[in-house]
């Protein structure tokens, strides 16, 4: 009793009392499963849904010992499967042809990938007949064509383990397929793995709410994946490991960068991201003595130029910024409002999948390259006195548009407010609007520059 009192301190301090009190509610003996202040280090504040998990683990392992001379491959034909070890290049990659060209595994651009991994490929014996539905978005991870083609990937110098499948990226928790439990494929396939390969992983319990993922035993709490790194409040997690931003130097996270506070740059996280926001950040702030990090948020003297909560970024005021190069701030999907008072030019890619932006004000912008502002889901009024150009695919998807006001567009390319059923007011001049763009308009009736209007 005395030590379920101890833990229960520990975690209180560390995720919270009603965490620790939730733990302790349901089931005191969850207080006593072994080093599980460090099991749940990661794992946020709200214990509901980690309730079943946690229990899972005070019933001993059910993993199904594999019968004497069988081994994983053997298992897996038995499961409807033709498998082999991928230990070269040539085997890693030589599933690429049932993938979708925008739903590749990150696995195939890392050459080095069979070097660290043990990695086990799988294919459907009846792979050729097995269709892909329309799904609308909707589409399940682990259904018949999900599952058709997996890879399972085992770290050979820790605990990490990952079971991808077809869909990659596409549906959430694609690269836990299986919950990453051999055993959910075929009973006994998580100790033959790990006789196999002499090599030791965690795969016990289901952890099936989405947002969570095991890692190296511990239950990590993610708001973003990408690229197999998965970035939490403080931490992010990769290739089985875990690593902490340093708060007490006052290094910050927000998103997917991490502030040095001895430099006063940004930089990403992930190495091989093309996204340029860091780079476009630190030659207008970078190395100011004024920037600090204030209440988790990054502030140039009295201004507020990141406002984030729990390391997601929810503000930007970008004074002096001009131009954004490619790709920056794609995928920030926390984003809710973003002033850049002199920005003139957007590069291509620029705030694609910004889903949760609903203000946006950049009086000066002038020129905006292709596929920017795609995917922002709430954004209502867009208003751009002095755009010029939009080139194709810009502010497509925006679901929840009312309003474009755009006085000095003379150019408007091919996709442009595609798919934008909400439109109501359409303010542009007369001479850009052509019949490819007409098409792409989803309602029914516009208001234009200079008295013009259009109807279905």
């Amino acid at each position: 009793m005395i030590a379920s009192n101890k833990i229960y301190k520990k975690i209180k301090k560390q995720n919270g009392e009603n965490f620790a009190k939730a733990l302790r509610n349901h089931h005191n003996g969850l207080l006593e499963i072994p080093n599980i202040d460090e099991i749940l280090r990661y794992a946020g504040r709200d214990a509901a849904p980690l309730l079943p998990y946690l229990s899972s683990l005070l019933i001993a392992n059910k993993e199904t010992p594999a019968p004497e001379k069988e081994d994983p491959f053997v298992l897996l034909e038995r499961a409807g499967y033709n498998a082999f070890h991928a230990n070269t290049l040539e085997k890693q990659n030589s599933i690429k042809k049932y993938f979708e060209e925008d739903e590749l595994l990150c696995t195939f651009n890392d050459h080095a990938r069979y070097q660290n991994y043990h990695i086990v490929h799988a294919v459907k014996k009846d792979v050729a007949r097995i269709k892909r539905e329309s799904f609308n978005g909707k589409e399940q991870r682990q259904d018949k064509y999900g599952t058709s083609v997996i890879s399972i990937q085992i770290g050979k110098n820790g605990k990490f383990i990952s079971i991808k499948n077809r869909y990659n990226h596409t549906v959430s928790g694609c690269d836990n397929t299986y919950n990453s439990n051999p055993d959910n494929i075929i009973k006994g396939l998580s100790a033959a793995l790990k006789s196999h390969f002499s090599v030791d992983f965690i795969s016990k319990g289901d952890l099936t709410t989405d947002g969570y993922i095991v890692m190296g035993g511990k239950i990590i709490k993610y708001n973003d994946e990408r690229n197999n790194v998965y970035y939490g409040d403080g931490f992010w997690a990769k290739d089985g490991k875990i690593y902490e931003v340093d708060k007490s130097i006052n290094d910050a996270m927000y998103d997917r960068y991490i502030f040095n506070s001895k430099t006063r740059t940004l930089r990403n996280i992930d190495e091989s991201s093309l996204d340029s926001f860091p780079e476009d950040f630190n030659k207008t702030y970078g190395g100011h003595k004024s920037l600090i990090v204030h209440k988790g948020n990054l502030m140039l003297g009295n201004d507020i130029l990141v406002g984030a909560e729990s390391s997601q970024i929810k503000s930007l005021y970008l004074p002096n910024l001009k131009i954004m190069n490619e790709w920056g701030l794609c995928n920030a999907m926390f984003l809710e409002s973003f002033y850049a008072p002199e920005l003139v030019r957007m590069s291509g890619g620029n705030l694609s999948y910004a889903d949760s932006l609903s203000s946006f004000y950049a009086p000066k912008l002038n020129t905006m390259e292709g596929a920017c502002l795609t995917h922002i889901n709430v954004l209502r009024l867009f208003h751009a006195p002095e755009l010029k150009s939009m080139e194709d695919w810009c502010v497509s998807y925006a679901e929840s548009l009312e309003a474009f006001d755009a006085p000095k567009l003379h150019y408007l390319g091919k996709g442009c407010l595609y798919s934008i059923g909400n439109l109501q007011s359409f303010h542009v001049p007369q001479t850009v609007v052509s019949k490819a763009c007409i098409d792409h308009l989803r309602t029914p009736q516009y208001s234009a520059h200079h008295e013009y209007s259009m109807t279905q």
